[in-house]
């Protein structure tokens, strides 16, 4: 995990209001929750509605409705939102940023002919992903 890249992804310091060096510093966030804004600050950062975004997490938009923006959201919704964020990166590194959400929509072969996004709802999904995404990157095709 590239705690400089996700901390970019969920908003920084402005947002976050923690330094994140490392990933002790993402353990923390995890453990003590990221603000609500973080959620609207990763779709904006890939480029997704942040309708989309809230249906990968393990939330209602309902139940979010009643959070403000500096909110700090679960420890389960947050060490989710991290992995999406992770996630994120990587997709973005290996694919670029138009490919990759273009890549997360369609029928992936090596995943089953299932279209990726429809994994990222756990963390044993997410890691599925990444790991075919770090196929991808070293030229690994299955």
């Amino acid at each position: 995990m590239t705690a400089y890249m996700v901390n970019e992804r969920l908003g920084g310091y402005g947002i976050l209001k923690h330094a994140v060096k490392d990933d002790f510093d993402l353990a923390y966030l995890a453990e003590n929750g990221v603000p609500k804004a973080s959620i609207q600050h990763l779709a904006d950062s890939i480029g997704m509605d942040i309708k989309d975004v809230i249906a990968l997490l393990p939330v209602t938009s309902r139940n979010l409705q009643r959070y403000n923006d500096i909110d700090l959201l679960s420890n389960v919704v947050s060490d989710h939102l991290i992995a999406l964020a992770d996630l994120f990166s990587v997709g973005n590194r290996a694919l670029g940023k138009e490919y990759f959400l273009d890549w997360l929509n369609n029928e992936v072969p090596a995943l089953g002919s299932e279209k990726p996004i429809s994994f990222l709802r756990t963390h044993a999904g997410i890691e599925l992903v990444k790991t075919e995404l770090g196929r991808m990157e070293h030229g690994i095709f299955a």
